[in-house]
């Protein structure tokens, strides 16, 4: 149906007229959308001056509606979420069902721009389906990309709880496996009677009609789609042609976003994987699921038993979680209890790699999300790409992670073997100022009296020596090989298969003086994305660092000068702006930075 009226908003909320009904007397442009429109709520109050409708587009809904009384008549607001504000329509109060391939539209428009919105969404999506089919119930279960599971992942309407009763499903189990097994529609009026429905809790309530249809595309199964009714009378004709009509497109909607996800989660760790930094990039990816789940913590355990974790996660011995027999368990949720958990609700899903499992996802929510499986079916989605890279085969692990990594130009960590050490695991505190003194100097052969000089000044020489030894006794319990002694002199020996971020950055900005144009451009951008602050940054009073700091400051700043020169030169304006005002974090008074800067922002 067409509408009476259609409005494009700016992100003010000032209001352009696309065409109106001329019985509506809307006029004027630029207007806020309040004080043209004017609407009131059913009981005259002012209505527009606190509008719901972009309320709920600014809080992220890709469309929202609010019945309103204009000049009298009785009509429904409805807005959709644009790429630069917002489209409102109005309609006659009792107006046709909305196009649902308009909404699709709409749907898959919106989730292409913020992709993290996609449970949200797609409930939005689910109450027009259902209203627009006289439905009291609408569900959506997607399946994990190994096609092992249905997982529910959004749902509308009435008695929540009950239909959250069982929110997982194998396979050829209950209505939606059946569905998913043969790949054909399956329909009831007798709900109630039916053994294969498995949630008692809404046979008790009395639902009678059920409707279940399959999403697929020639690359495979994407989902289920599930529609109910408490009406044995209820046509299941006409709901079952809308469905064969929007399916095909439903479907490939939701495989676009999914592979998008899949995408999104890969590009998170394109950089560190090409620089070689395997462990940040778990926890790149670790972050990324965070995010993406909206979990208060999430856990990563791999097959060997290295964990990443980060936010809030409780203990969890993960030894004999069912995960690892590929089945999704949970705690408080519905889902199969995992034996091993306890206190905060989780998830926990198997990641798949090489038709394996090689790693187990734990997503643990203070507020559990509605349905509690909400964030597991683009979580897995999310990984798919990503675990392959992560989680390599054990041949290519041994090719791929270095056995120590060294991050120094900021706060100073150390992996040796993917495994975090901290300055407890150096044994004496004593032993991890050692290893960063060495490393500083990792070139130089030290004399031994010097080490004690700079280190210990305040203690006698003899007792310097001393603790200089039992630090050296220390560093080699904890990194076997790393300190070597030639007569009165240390060396630190670094393996051959390692990653440091400043030894690469240096590696990097020498490559960049040897390029031009564009090949300098991006060598530039990959070395200064290593460069995350001073060297040994959480050490800012050492000295002894004093010397090798500026230097590698002196080569960001150069760096980022001459960055920001390039991309103006090849027309990256943004790249060019970030880069000049880096520079200016670093040294704030470095006029060349603050002369382009102005320049470019006018």
């Amino acid at each position: 149906m067409k509408p009476l009226a259609r409005l494009r908003l700016d992100p003010k909320g000032k209001a352009s007229v696309l065409e109106a009904d001329p019985s509506l007397g809307l006029e004027g442009n630029g207007l806020p959308c309040a004080l043209l429109v004017q609407g009131q709520d059913p009981f005259g109050r002012p209505l527009c001056s606190r509008c719901p409708v972009q309320r709920e587009l600014r809080r992220g809904a890709y469309r929202a509606s609010t019945p309103l009384l204009f000049k009298g008549r009785r009509l429904r607001c409805q807005g959709y979420r644009e790429k630069d504000g917002f489209l409102v329509e109005l309609y006659p109060e009792r107006a046709e069902p909305p196009n649902l391939f308009l909404e699709l539209s709409r749907l898959t428009q919106h989730l292409l721009q913020s992709p993290e919105k996609l449970p949200e969404a797609l409930e939005d999506f689910l109450r027009t389906l259902r209203q627009a089919l006289d439905m009291e119930a609408a569900e959506l279960f997607l399946a994990d990309p190994e096609e092992h599971h249905l997982i529910l992942t959004a749902y509308e309407g009435l008695h929540r709880e009950a239909f959250l009763e069982k929110p997982w499903f194998q396979l050829g189990e209950g209505y939606p496996g059946i569905v998913a097994l043969k790949r054909e529609p399956l329909f009831t009026h007798a709900l109630g009677e039916d053994p294969r429905y498995l949630r008692q809790k809404v046979k008790q309530l009395g639902y009678q009609t059920y409707i279940c249809y399959p999403l697929e595309l020639p690359q495979g199964l994407i989902g289920v789609l599930n529609l109910a009714s408490r009406d044995p009378r209820l046509d299941h004709q006409e709901p079952l042609e809308t469905l064969s009509r929007i399916a095909p497109l439903f479907a490939s909607t939701l495989y676009t976003l999914l592979t998008r996800l899949g995408e999104v989660g890969l590009q998170a760790l394109h950089q560190h994987l090409y620089r070689g930094e395997v462990s940040e990039a778990r926890l790149a990816f670790l972050k990324g699921i965070q995010r993406l789940s909206q979990a208060t913590g999430v856990r990563l355990v791999a097959r060997g038993g290295e964990r990443w974790e980060t936010g809030f996660v409780p203990p969890c011995g993960m030894q004999d979680c069912p995960c690892w027999e590929g089945k999704v368990v949970g705690h408080k949720n519905g889902l199969p209890d995992c034996p091993e958990a306890q206190g905060r609700p989780r998830i926990c899903l198997p990641l798949w790699a090489r038709g394996e499992v090689v790693a187990v996802a734990t997503l643990f929510h203070a507020r559990p999300p509605r349905p509690a499986t909400r964030p597991a079916a683009p979580t897995l989605w999310f990984s798919r790409l990503a675990v392959p890279f992560l989680f390599p085969s054990p041949s290519q692990e041994r090719a791929d992670v270095p056995e120590l990594e060294i991050y120094a130009l900021g706060q100073f960590r150390v992996r040796h073997r993917g495994k975090e050490l901290t300055s407890k695991t150096f044994g004496r505190r004593g032993a991890f100022q050692l290893f960063k003194y060495l490393l500083a100097n990792k070139d130089r052969a030290l004399y031994i009296d010097e080490l004690c000089e700079t280190l210990w000044p305040d203690l006698p020489p003899e007792r310097a020596r001393q603790e200089l030894y039992t630090q050296v006794y220390h560093l080699r319990k904890t990194l076997p090989g790393i300190v070597e002694r030639e007569g009165d002199y240390y060396r630190l020996k670094l393996p051959e298969d390692r990653f440091l971020d400043f030894e690469r950055f240096e590696e990097l900005m020498r490559k960049a003086d040897l390029e031009e144009g564009l090949s300098a451009f991006k060598t530039l951008r990959q070395a200064l994305e290593l460069y995350k602050g001073p060297l040994f940054g959480d050490d800012p009073y050492g000295e002894w660092a004093e010397a090798e700091r500026s230097y590698l400051q002196e080569r960001a700043l150069s760096g980022l000068l001459r960055l920001g020169e390039l991309a103006e030169a090849l027309g990256y304006l943004e790249v060019a702006k970030e880069a000049y005002a880096r520079a200016l974090k670093l040294e704030p008074y470095l006029e060349e930075a603050q002369r382009r800067l102005a320049l470019l922002k006018g």
